[in-house]
């Protein structure tokens, strides 16, 4: 198994990478120096020389309210550059695993999304993972999309960075009692990409799309709280109020309602279990205090 990394700086990149180093896995994870996911010459080099069995698309762009500023950029990125990717894939027989995202779905079920339900993306962010999926469906047989729901980890903006970067500010935070999600560990994600890879490796034809996330849903209010908790061992908080604002009195671009993704479709294919998130935070927490990255 020779693994191609797309995506190394981010969250699930930087994570795979130390677990495949640590499990002694054969992986190149060129940076943007290297390679330009957007410049197709540039990726059929890089997929030439290297001759990956699998390649790991890991690279996305992420910020929901700078993609309804430049659709442009954000479409070029997870959806021609993945087509384009797709593309490479299917004509050196490469297997392409692709991280996808909960926002595909426009968040208004009531309970955990499945693989089966139909998706209806909000905003240019949503529309332009949705139309990658079906970009890589269309073009490249050996497939895994991975769908997942909150990402955290101590790197990159994300809901528990940006949590802890207000509460050391600000007074009063305001959160989200009615915004359900599943916090996941960039660090988990990486577990259950490698699982998936090795059955694949040892010949499992398991291809299609799969939902992974932690278990156990909790709102963002009740997320921010149990950041509190862990957060002030560290520093010194300067939050003395959390504001339960309901998302429709929020101004400007508003994320699904629901992030949270029924699990059952990987535990049966490939018998990884979702674990809990709450035992993983403590020490995301801490490596964010002890180091601090500017990502």
């Amino acid at each position: 198994m020779k693994v191609l990394v797309l995506g190394k700086t981010g969250q699930i990149g930087h994570e795979l990478c130390k677990l495949l180093d640590n499990k002694g896995i054969t992986y190149h994870a060129p940076d943007r120096s290297e390679l330009d996911i957007c410049d197709a010459v540039q990726l059929q080099t890089c997929m030439e020389h290297y001759q990956p069995t699998i390649v790991v698309n890991a690279a996305a762009y992420n910020n929901p309210v700078m993609a309804e500023n430049e659709p442009s950029r954000c479409f070029a990125v997870n959806r021609d550059a993945v087509a384009e990717l797709a593309d490479q894939c299917s004509r050196m027989d490469t297997i392409l695993l692709h991280a996808s995202s909960y926002r595909v779905f426009d968040g208004e079920k009531q309970e955990p999304y499945t693989e089966k339900d139909p998706t209806n993306p909000v905003g240019v962010l949503g529309t332009s993972r949705l139309q990658a999926e079906q970009q890589i469906r269309e073009r490249c047989p050996k497939h895994i999309i991975l769908r997942l729901s909150w990402v955290i980890s101590d790197r990159r903006p994300n809901l528990l960075h940006r949590l802890v970067e207000q509460m050391v500010k600000h007074r009063e935070v305001y959160v989200t009692p009615d915004q359900l999600g599943c916090p996941t560990t960039a660090s988990e994600v990486a577990r259950v990409m490698v699982a998936i890879m090795q059955q694949i490796d040892c010949g499992a034809d398991t291809w299609g799309t799969y939902h992974y996330c932690s278990s156990e849903p909790v709102s963002e209010s009740g997320f921010a709280e149990i950041v509190i908790a862990e957060a002030s061992q560290f520093w010194e908080l300067k939050v003395r109020k959390l504001i339960m604002a309901k998302m429709d009195s929020r101004e400007g671009f508003k994320p699904p309602a629901n992030a949270t993704l029924e699990c059952t479709k990987v535990l049966n294919t490939f018998g990884i279990h979702a674990r809990p998130w709450r035992s993983a935070l403590p020490e995301i927490v801490r490596q964010h205090y002890e180091e601090p990255k500017d990502h």
